[in-house]
């Protein structure tokens, strides 16, 4: 008798547990979410300010752009070479 009380009460409080678990899951997880739907806005904001800067600095200094643009074309191209042709090389 005293173990089929034991396994009900054991029984009771896994389930209570369970359901406590869940319910701290369930908050969590809503927690996590609107911080990431947050941090997405707040990314999506700075990248929207960086783009406006890049546009402005493109708009009063077009020569410079395009030799920042070219430099830099440059530079991942001969990256790209470089990694192809290492794997060649095998």
């Amino acid at each position: 008798m005293v173990k089929k009380q034991t396994k009900k009460n054991t029984k009771k409080k896994s389930k209570s547990t369970i359901k406590a678990l869940e319910k701290d899951l369930k908050e969590t997880s809503e927690t996590l979410r609107k911080e990431a739907k947050d941090n997405l806005a707040r990314a999506k904001r700075d990248l929207k300010k960086a783009e406006d800067k890049v546009k402005k600095y493109m708009k009063n200094n077009p020569a410079k752009a395009a030799g920042i643009a070219a430099g830099l074309g440059a530079v991942m191209g001969a990256g790209i070479v470089a990694i192809l042709g290492r794997k060649k090389k095998k």
